[in-house]
């Protein structure tokens, strides 16, 4: 996955509270197979909430708003990935292109998820984040910058908020490291431990299966 530094992006506010992994992927976008490189679930990302029901793009949407074209960063109401475990939330919004998240809570297991997708869920305070969704929704196309390595977070009226993340997490997401990727830093090791095994179990080799 693509390490993360520091982000400085168009942010995009949502001000919509308790949005669960169901409302971030509907279930009947499930069975759609996602490929390296294939933006698969971009198109089912709030596809409920930015399409009314004819499939017609509903205006009153930030996300359908052109003003905050390109955005980066998603400021959203509390609670934000609550519901069920389905990673696929996830990769929505890794595909929809959004790499950081900025809520005053997530739902646990969404938060984990997208960590190891490379997407860093911010938490600051109810009071700081409702500041943020005015000040975007004022000044639409607004930039917020999101540092990792200093754990900041800079509104668009240049005011500096920290935030805290668990130092493992915050380590494996800037080297842009999952559990797969940390698993293959060791890959000498292991390889060496599995030479060593076999030669002293050589009648292994005649079973490769």
């Amino acid at each position: 996955m693509e390490p993360f530094d520091v982000l400085d992006a168009v942010a995009v506010p949502l001000a919509v509270a308790k949005i669960d992994t169901g409302m971030i992927v509907p279930a009947r976008f499930h069975r759609q197979r996602r490929r390296p490189g294939v933006s698969d679930y971009a198109r089912a990302f709030l596809h409920d909430l930015r399409h009314d029901a004819a499939g017609t793009p509903r205006p009153e949407c930030a996300l359908n708003d052109a003003r905050y074209a390109g955005a980066r960063i998603l400021v959203a109401g509390a609670d934000f990935g609550c519901g069920s475990s389905r990673e696929s939330a996830a990769y929505a919004v890794l595909d929809y292109g959004l790499r950081a998240l900025v809520a005053s809570s997530f739902g646990d297991v969404f938060a984990g998820n997208c960590l190891q997708n490379g997407i860093l869920p911010v938490v600051l305070p109810e009071a700081t984040v409702q500041r943020l969704l005015r000040l975007l929704e004022a000044q639409p196309g607004a930039r917020v910058r999101v540092d990792l390595p200093a754990q900041q977070v800079r509104l668009p009226d240049g005011s500096s908020h920290g935030f805290d993340i668990d130092p493992t997490r915050k380590d494996r997401l800037a080297r842009g490291l999952d559990d797969v990727g940390v698993t293959l830093t060791h890959l000498p090791q292991i390889e060496a431990f599995e030479q060593q095994y076999l030669v002293a179990r050589p009648w292994l080799r005649r079973y490769p299966g």
